[in-house]
């Protein structure tokens, strides 16, 4: 339902919706979405970058909403009614996932882990160590690993944590950690 373009659609192609930053932007850089609706109508989304270059894209077919992060920022849009539903309260997203059994996605940032629910309420999950960069990595089963970055003396790189996307609190993987 959803692709990333890597440059705007030719003017005419698609009908394109903007949607911008409701608080203080630093630039005129973009990012832009290819939706399809369930009836095949196809729109592009344009969403303007915050602070970072950094894009993150995920969405719940069940019901049809997508995430999308644009340079730190996220917003959460209808892709039938081809509106923004929200934008997200933290700021400095860096990475994203999507639940679609449970109806949520997760969003990190350098030092947290929110899952943002049905409702679009966002709920820190506890971590167990103080990181400087979450991203998530592979799923397997209903275990979302995680790459945690700590700094310090030296630039370490932690495989060691999941979330646990049933119980929805991250848990250590208690087999030896490799790249996952």
């Amino acid at each position: 339902m959803t692709t990333q373009l890597e440059r705007p659609p030719t003017s005419g192609e698609y009908e394109e919706i903007f949607f911008d930053i409701n608080s203080s932007w630093r630039g005129q850089n973009w990012n832009y979405v290819l939706f399809t609706t369930s009836s095949g109508y196809k729109w592009v989304g344009h969403f303007r970058n915050q602070e970072t270059t950094n894009f993150k894209l995920a969405e719940l077919p069940s019901k049809s909403i997508a995430c999308i992060i644009s340079g730190g920022h996220g917003y959460i849009v209808d892709i039938e009614k081809k509106e923004k539903l929200i934008d997200l309260e933290q700021d400095m997203i860096l990475d994203l996932v999507s639940d679609d059994k449970a109806n949520c996605f997760y969003i990190s940032t350098y030092w947290s882990i929110s899952r943002v629910d049905e409702n679009f309420n966002e709920i820190d999950v506890d971590l167990p160590i103080g990181p400087d960069g979450i991203f998530f990595t592979k799923r397997t089963d209903r275990k979302q690993f995680l790459k945690l970055e700590e700094i310090g003396a030296d630039l370490k790189t932690n495989y060691d944590y999941y979330i646990d996307l049933d119980k929805r609190v991250i848990e250590k993987n208690i087999t030896p950690s490799s790249n996952t």
